[in-house]
């Protein structure tokens, strides 16, 4: 989750400076897996309720003093480079070098190979052709449906008596490798059914 959030973070100032305030507000209050829409949605909604006062200003401390242990940490690694304004102190921040280059490195990580296995009683049939520059992924998504149980049929062919769980559905959309997996269900009538995505 912390890398989530980190990642969140960097996509952030990735596309704007923005002072401290209104960072706890986009990175923090837009909850785990939100995605940037969300996070626009709710830094622009905590925007209008702050201005409204509606924020309670106990909340709003509590916040802060979790965001500046989190920014302080992300200056101690060199992510993030404070902006200066006439010499004085800045409260704004933006990306550094290193922080794109963990931005990219966060984008680019693959998730767990191991999922939650639960056994039915019909059968799946898992057919994917993910391209060569797609290698990683390729080698990911056939180590996770190894490790979920199925048995391979053909290379990228696999078979198995496993419900496919919709944690690595979403995880096949998040990197945009979807569109290339087909997954059938063998029904009692022995046809093929298949699953929507």
């Amino acid at each position: 989750m912390k890398g989530d959030i980190l990642l969140k973070a960097l996509e952030i100032l990735k596309e704007q400076t923005m002072s401290q305030v209104d960072f706890i507000d986009a990175v923090l209050s837009s909850g785990y897996g939100a995605s940037m829409n969300e996070i626009d949605f709710k830094f622009k909604n905590n925007q209008k309720n702050r201005k409204d006062k509606n924020v309670s200003s106990d909340n709003m401390i509590e916040r802060k003093k979790r965001l500046y242990v989190f920014i302080s940490k992300m200056k101690r690694d060199g992510l993030i480079e404070e902006k200066f304004k006439d010499g004085k102190d800045g409260d704004k921040f933006s990306l550094s070098t290193k922080g794109n280059i963990k931005l990219s490195q966060l984008k680019n990580r693959l998730p767990s190979k191991y999922y939650k296995k639960e056994i039915q009683n019909s059968s799946i049939i898992i057919s994917f052709d993910i391209p060569e520059r797609l290698r990683r992924k390729r080698d990911w998504i056939r180590e996770v449906i190894r490790n979920l149980g199925f048995e391979m049929v053909h290379q990228s062919v696999w078979i198995g008596n496993v419900k496919i769980p919709k944690v690595f559905i979403l995880d096949l959309e998040n990197l945009n490798i979807l569109e290339y997996v087909e997954i059938f269900e063998i029904t009692k009538s022995g046809t093929l059914k298949k699953l929507g995505k």
